[in-house]
């Protein structure tokens, strides 16, 4: 409609500029002084009429003459378009494994088919404009004709195949690219749309296959932590994209070879195509290990290819360090020494005040480790992953004590846990302290003459919906709800200021809890609105939490000797926290299907970035020799990294050597696998997103099938390549003649309407 009316297609508009053909000669004055003297003595016929009326007649009259002499003017629209006979447009196809799937998605002909049909039947380009024809999957390649292009790649590198063609064309000039693709970009490194935007080419893009291909359901992203002690509870978190039409179950196993470590439901809606999902497992014995984990949805899945990813798990024996501060001898503290006892990756020193004058170490590393009841300096505070405050007053601890807890969490990126107690939180005086900045709650002294804000009481403890997905509120049984209702009674509580933003609820007090029997039991809540019990925040590279009562000794003292619920919360509550602290060496190694990215991140005594290390990197092949890769240091990062490029699929060890100045040389050992799997059956669905992004970076325009008759004039107009200035006549246009005769329609029928006819 657009081009019937303005003559030219939009895009020449938006590329043009609006000019006067001949110039306002002598001959166009003559004729607007003759149109305008006509329309005066045309208005003196309307002199008896009410100025509104005269206003809006007059006021038609003078468009109409406006358009008359627009028109006499030769109106022009000046564009740069392709020069004929002398630029190149390139056609490129991918030819990976993703366009062998159905076009339609039911089963039909393929898309590489699809787009062959189209490029021969529908594409044009404009005439006297050569076309060149590419096929691209891992790299790009000529080819001599559409028969000849076959989808076998096994990766899609779109991006980088249009920068490649954009950058490096050679054999003349190129006008634009028209690419025909899925967009199912799973190769090459990141997406760099600066770059392409900056070849100067426009890519027009066209998109084959179905957005959604029905019945799939894909496991999207596995998320693995590289390493975990023995025997410990391992949390794999997974992404599951689905289209399905209805509500149904999809079940997911988690395997080490052939052995099943794991096995859960999950539900999936199709108000909610993208799943978050949570699956726990035992590390086992040490080793490393590739562990599998499968999405195995209702029905027939038509990519079944898209239902497993693998990861390496290294279990290897990691000790915890735990400091824990006791202010006076209650039993909280010898039940949770008895806890982290059983746990051989955590060592746990702690020092407990008996008498004012009288003090009790155990777990110290030597006669005057802790002698002054808190770490010497900074660096041997920074040496803990975690400090448990019990009930010890703010005064037990000097102003330069105070400042160093508070960026032992926001600086070394440690945690500190506060418990409940006579002398802690605002009852200890610690709301004036700068631990008080990093806590997940405001702290609140208690005013004079009112009820104290540590006090005794009948609570059960309840985890929250973010508390249940954290695996430290497992603590054993098939029903999370009936493991926790069915613990004995707290016999106090701290009540809690305000909680901050960045706080969350892991754990609630209740007023009381009862389990109702029967095949199903039922949990039964009463006795008032929960308090929080368990409150968690990150502040700084670190964590604070605060656990507002000493009374969960009751959940070992009032149940049976082989009831392990108590030990099992507090070994997971301390591994959780001490296993989110900062280590002071931290190395990642992300391999993807054709390549590894290694990050090492060293820290000195006090966590200050280690700039001064060299550091570097051996890498070992499945099948072939060792070769060193050094890694530099990454600008404003205070870290090195590098990224590989390597080819063969398999598993990779990795040697991380590292050195500072007077200091011994460190090696650290990472595996990482690269490649495997059918990588074209994830990320499958055509994805339009990503084709509407490189057209428009680059200046082009993404297409539908529909539309495809204004691509020869998008090139012609809006193209690289060689260009010529173009003159082009407006004066014929349909609009300007509809618009008369619009105006005097209009007239005609407002006068006859008001009795001037």
């Amino acid at each position: 409609m657009f081009e019937w009316l303005f003559k030219y297609p939009r895009e020449v508009f938006e590329r043009g500029e609006l000019a006067v053909g001949g110039g306002l000669g002598g001959w166009w004055w003559i004729a607007a002084f003759v149109l305008v003297t006509l329309g005066a003595l045309f208005a003196r016929r309307l002199s008896g009429w009410p100025v509104g009326r005269r206003i809006v007649i007059h006021g038609l009259q003078f468009a109409a003459l406006a358009v008359l002499l627009a028109l006499l003017a030769g109106p022009v629209l000046e564009v740069l378009r392709i020069a004929p006979g002398i630029n190149t447009v390139a056609l490129l196809v991918d030819t990976s494994k993703s366009m062998a799937l159905s076009a339609d998605g039911a089963g039909g002909a393929s898309r590489l088919d699809a787009a062959k049909r189209l490029l021969a039947d529908r594409v044009r380009v404009g005439e006297g404009t050569q076309t060149a024809l590419y096929g691209f999957d891992d790299g790009v390649r000529g080819a001599p004709a559409l028969a000849e292009l076959q989808a076998t790649g096994e990766r899609s590198r779109v991006v980088d195949a249009a920068l490649e063609l954009a950058a490096h064309y050679d054999e003349g000039a190129l006008a634009a690219i028209v690419l025909v693709t899925d967009g199912a970009q799973n190769g090459g490194d990141a997406v760099d749309m600066d770059a392409l935007a900056a070849a100067g080419v426009p890519v027009h893009a066209l998109g084959v296959g179905p957005e959604r291909i029905a019945g799939d359901v894909e496991l999207q992203a596995l998320a693995l932590p590289p390493a975990a002690p023995p025997n410990s509870e391992v949390g794999a978190r997974l992404v599951i994209r689905h289209a399905l039409d209805t509500p149904a179950e999809a079940r997911l196993r988690v395997l080490e070879g052939e052995s099943v470590l794991a096995v859960a439901a999950l539900d999936l809606d199709p108000v909610a195509p993208l799943v978050t999902a949570d699956v726990a497992f035992s590390a086992g014995v040490g080793g490393v290990k590739e562990i599998a984990v499968e999405v195995v949805g209702p029905g027939r899945d038509p990519l079944p290819a898209n239902n497993r990813r693998e990861a390496l798990l290294d279990v290897a024996a990691v000790r915890h360090r735990v400091l824990y501060l006791e202010g006076e001898p209650r039993w909280e503290y010898k039940f949770i020494r008895r806890a982290a006892a059983e746990d051989d990756t955590v060592r746990l020193a702690t020092w407990l005040r008996t008498t004012p004058r009288k003090t009790y170490r155990q777990g110290v590393a030597d006669a005057t480790d802790l002698e002054q009841g808190f770490p010497a300096s900074l660096e041997a505070l920074y040496e803990y992953d975690l400090v448990v405050l019990g009930s010890l007053p703010a005064t037990a601890l000097t102003e330069q004590q105070h400042a160093w807890l508070e960026t032992f969490v926001a600086e070394r990126g440690g945690s500190v846990l506060a418990l409940a107690g006579r002398q802690a939180l605002g009852e200890g005086g610690w709301d004036v302290k700068p631990l008080a900045r990093a806590l997940p709650v405001t702290l609140e002294r208690r005013a004079p003459h009112a009820l104290p804000g540590y006090a005794g009481g009948e609570y059960a403890a309840q985890p929250t919906p973010e508390g249940l997905a954290l695996p430290f509120t497992d603590i054993g049984g098939d029903d999370a709800d009936t493991a926790w209702a069915t613990l004995p009674m707290l016999g106090d509580y701290q009540r809690l200021g305000r909680l901050k933003p960045g706080a969350t609820t892991l754990l609630q007090a209740q007023g009381s809890v009862r389990v109702e029997p029967g095949e199903q039991p039922t949990v039964v809540v009463t006795g008032g609105s929960a308090k929080p019990l368990l409150v968690m925040q990150p502040y700084g590279f670190g964590r604070s939490a605060v656990l507002a009562t000493a009374s969960t000794w009751r959940w070992r003292m009032r149940t049976p000797p082989e009831d392990r619920r108590h030990s099992l919360f507090w070994r997971q509550l301390i591994r959780h926290l001490a296993g989110a602290a900062l280590p002071r060496k931290h190395i990642a190694v992300d391999a993807d299907y054709d390549g590894m990215a290694l990050r090492v991140a060293l820290k000195d005594e006090r966590y200050a970035p280690a700039a001064d290390a060299k550091v570097t990197a051996s890498i070992t092949p499945p099948d072939g020799e060792a070769f060193a890769a050094p890694l530099a240091l990454i600008a404003g990062e205070g870290a090195f990294g590098g990224t590989l490029s390597v080819a063969a699929p398999g598993v990779y060890r990795v040697d991380i050597a590292t050195q500072r100045p007077g200091a011994a040389a460190e090696t650290v050992t990472r595996l990482a696998r690269v490649g495997g799997g059918d990588i074209e059956s994830f990320g499958a669905a055509r994805n339009p997103v990503l084709l509407a992004r490189i057209a428009e970076a680059t200046g082009g325009r993404s297409w539908s099938v529909d539309e495809l008759g204004g691509l020869a004039d998008a090139i012609a107009f809006g193209g690289a390549g060689i260009r010529e200035r173009q003159s082009l006549p407006l004066w014929d246009a349909p609009i300007f003649y509809l618009l008369l005769v619009l105006l005097k329609c209009l007239e005609w029928s407002l006068r006859r309407y008001w009795g001037g006819i």
